[in-house]
């Protein structure tokens, strides 16, 4: 499709000399990862033969275009930029910051760098130094911790293509793209130098949405001025044509700055160290736009079909690739087994289809939008599904495609990285595919299995991102812990790559990295006051475990016996209580069979916690339903410990009996936090320790003539919380309750409702039903079990409201002297 159009002036001129001739300079437009920039690139050059090719990117990154254009190298790869600088005091986190590079092979840069070496002409990059503050400003958003050096996002957002979209029908400036380019005749048919001229066109229509002011702070132009002055530099070094490769967005002012005399400021370069620049494995769905990726082409997978047929010098490369896709795609959905099966004539409907909508938007052979409208036309059966699963789903993974690329073992890594990938190897988890894999481990049978999961959760503890846990006995929580499997979703990715980059100052293996992280939680414990904290101090033990620090054992296991004794926090000390005995319940997955402090060390935790219970008589209201249940919590470590686990050795015996004697004070004592009393009252009376007769003494107290209300909810409360059934299965304490409420006027009612609601929220819906049959009883209701027939839709405010006007209407009686209607 030619260019045609009436342009503004300015781009008339600049058209007719932006490839810089007469300098011998000839300045290349290109969008990033098109394939149809890749092909014309490739006919310049090879008409051109240049003295130097200069890419758009970071200048510091020139020590590795060797590796670039090292035959091993096969993309999609990446450069990877990584800078980590202290904070900026002592207790601020270091400022870190990493960027990428990528490529693949249809980028136009992959073309230029190794078609250009190949040719034997010089190559080099122009871009402002990776290392340059202005990258460091631009890039200073914390919600992206990695950022990438090729952006195109202005081309979204220019209203100009924004209005050409829709004068053509087009649903985004992806679909104009193809249709005005990628769709146009390959080469010779189609001359790359009237191919540029179009992409130019485009470019510098797009850029006259932006201000000067506004290029100036998102850093465009102050790289544009940067490539200039290097593109002068390379003309007065080297004899021979130059061709300059960079985004489009870029040519418009690099041909007006180059026409302009030379500004007297030079080109400073630096190089960076080898830990601060890799080259690195890339993906396709890192490279994909659907996936977020600004400046790339969306579906890479289907633009690489391209690419490939494109080499085959077909005549119809685009329509061979549609049918390639349709064929590919039913096949995949029929071996998954799914209910929207592609059959053999649904694709041959499809293609028919894709044709004629091609034939219909003026293509000359099916784009992908053709091909997406085809198939949604034709093999969606039900609804589209819009979320994350389903057939959508699957259809843009099949196109956005899983490729993961290579490079040469001369690029080298990181040692972290190297013993990343041996394990992940040994784990199962393949390196060259980015698909994620369910792996189910046998944590209880299967050592090998265990292994793989102190792997997995190791690289989770890391934030690599290499696996996800899905379910499985939760060891740091301690729940689920009757569950003998555990599930991970795991895949490599160059994210993880670039994560463990980042880690790589930590150690040389994936356990010295573990081990740092952890050495710095356990500083991190004491330079917040917290370095007495054995609940924190056991998480830190059963973490070692799990990723497989054991030999971090023993020094963890006396710090954490140091805590239980200095700890002055029940709280803490239970709930370190629970975490060791998770660990010892759980001896043989997480490896401790052979730690015998561990009996000790829960010998220890149970008189620790038994000499800071007497701190919970006194705590305030505020406190005390957490008192409850901290005191709840003690109760329940203390039968674990008794008990004898089924198929497993018991854990050390412990004595109760001194926390049965703390009870009792708790009960009787009269200044005993009130819900501290009730619900030691309750835990006395579930576990044999007192008869119905003490409990309905106890209670009496507290319910019975001169009890203060407040303090009766209260105690109800803690009851509740440590046995809700007792209201239901002890006569006395309904009626004591029936008469406490009774009690009260309508104003300590009303004071007290919402405290009495949350108090019967513990019960559960069928003892709220039996509980309010037992009331009507009591109140002579003639037939309590129809109780449940009864709704009201009458919310907490309404009744509030309502009880608040009933006595409104009260008072206002009283003062007109009609206090008997009352």
């Amino acid at each position: 499709m030619a260019v045609d159009l009436d342009l503004p002036a300015d781009i008339t001129l600049a058209r007719q000399q932006w490839a810089l001739a007469a300098q011998g300079i000839t300045l290349i437009p290109v969008r990033h990862h098109s394939p149809a920039c890749a092909w014309a690139l490739r006919q310049c050059l090879q008409a051109l033969r240049p003295a130097a090719v200069l890419v758009e990117g970071p200048d510091d990154l020139d020590t590795l275009v060797p590796l670039l254009c090292d035959p091993l190298t096969r993309p999609p790869v990446a450069l990877l930029c990584h800078s980590s600088r202290p904070g900026a005091d002592a207790d601020s986190p270091p400022d870190t910051r990493a960027s990428f590079f990528p490529f693949c092979d249809y980028s136009p840069e992959w073309v230029a760098l190794r078609e250009g070496s190949a040719l034997g002409a010089q190559t080099a990059f122009i871009d402002l130094p990776w290392h340059d503050k202005a990258w460091a400003e631009a890039e200073a958003d914390p919600t992206q911790p990695v950022h990438n050096l090729l952006q195109e996002r202005h081309f979204a957002h220019s209203r100009y293509l924004h209005a050409m979209a829709t004068r053509l029908g087009c649903v985004d400036h992806d679909e104009l793209w193809d249709r005005l380019f990628e769709l146009r005749p390959p080469a010779p048919a189609q001359p790359w130098q009237a191919f540029f001229d179009a992409v130019f066109c485009w470019c510098a229509m797009a850029r006259r949405d932006y201000e000067p002011e506004v290029l100036e702070a998102e850093l465009s132009l102050p790289r544009e001025r940067h490539m200039a002055a290097h593109i002068r530099r390379w003309r007065a070094r080297v004899s021979g044509p130059i061709v300059v490769v960079t985004g489009g967005f870029h040519t418009p002012a690099l041909l007006a700055m180059l026409q302009q005399p030379a500004p007297k400021t030079s080109v400073a370069k630096s190089a960076p160290s080898a830990q601060q620049a890799w080259l690195i494995r890339y993906s396709f769905d890192k490279l994909d736009a659907l996936n977020g990726y600004a400046s790339g082409m969306p579906s890479p997978g289907y633009y690489q079909r391209v690419w490939e047929q494109l080499q085959t010098a077909a005549d119809t490369p685009y329509t061979r690739v549609a049918l390639d896709c349709l064929v590919g795609f039913a096949q995949a959905s029929r071996e998954l087994n799914t209910t929207d099966a592609v059959s053999t004539a649904l694709v041959q409907a499809a293609t028919g289809q894709a044709l004629r909508l091609a034939a219909l938007r003026g293509n000359a052979e099916p784009g992908r939008q053709d091909l997406l409208d085809a198939i949604r036309s034709c093999f969606i059966k039900s609804a589209i599904d819009e979320g994350t699963h389903g057939f959508t789903a699957a259809l843009r993974q099949f196109l956005g495609g899983q490729r993961i690329g290579d490079i040469p073992p001369s690029a080298g890594s990181p040692p972290l990285v190297e013993d990343a990938r041996q394990r992940a190897r040994a784990a199962g988890v393949r390196l060259d595919d980015s698909s994620p894999y369910v792996a189910r481990l046998d944590l209880y049978r299967k050592p090998a299995h265990r292994e793989r999961s102190r792997f997995f959760h190791a690289m989770a503890y890391l934030d690599a991102g290499l696996a996800q846990w899905l379910t499985g006995p939760d060891f740091v929580a301690g729940s689920r812990l009757h569950l003998l499997f555990e599930e991970w979703r795991a895949a490599w990715s160059p994210m993880v790559e670039a994560r463990l980059i980042a880690l790589a100052t930590d150690g040389a293996s994936v356990q010295e990295a573990c081990l740092a992280r952890l050495l710095r939680e356990e500083a991190a414990l004491a330079a917040q006051g917290r370095g007495r904290n054995a609940s924190a101090a056991a998480q830190l033990l059963l973490r070692a475990c799990l990723v497989g620090l054991h030999t971090r054992l023993p020094t963890l296991l006396r710090t954490l016996a140091e805590h239980v004794d200095q700890d002055a926090s029940l709280a803490s000390v239970v709930d370190a209580g629970h975490r060791v005995l998770t660990l010892w319940r759980a001896r043989e997955p997480l490896g401790v069979q052979q730690q015998p402090a561990l009996a000790d060390l829960l010998r220890r935790i149970w008189p620790a916690a038994l000499f800071l219970l007497p701190n919970l008589a006194a705590v305030d209201a505020a406190a005390e339903a957490s008192a409850v249940k901290h005191l709840l919590s003690l109760r329940e470590l203390g039968q674990l410990l008794q008990s004898t686990l089924p198929g497993q050795a018991p854990a050390p015996a412990i004595d109760l009996a001194p926390l049965a004697f703390q009870l009792e004070r708790f009960a009787r004592h009269p200044d005993t936090a009130p819900g501290v009393a009730g619900a030691s009252a309750a835990l006395l009376f579930i576990d044999g320790h007192w008869e119905e007769a003490a409990l309905n003494a106890a209670t009496q107290q507290r319910f019975g003539p001169g009890a203060v209300p407040g303090d009766a909810v209260r105690y109800l409360h803690g009851l509740m919380a440590a046995a809700p059934e007792l209201l239901l299965r002890v006569p006395g304490l309904l009626a004591g309750m029936d008469t406490l409420v009774r009690s009260w006027d309508d104003a300590a009612f009303m004071a007290h409702l919402p405290d009495l609601r949350h108090t019967f929220t513990q019960l559960k819906p069928q003892q709220t039903a039996d509980l309010a049959s037992q009331i009507a009883a009591l109140h002579g209701h003639a037939d309590p079990d129809n109780l449940h027939s009864l709704h009201h839709a009458t919310t907490e405010a309404e009744l509030q409201q309502g009880l608040q006007l009933q006595q409104d209407l009260a008072a206002g009686l009283q003062r007109d002297g009609l206090a008997d209607w009352v």
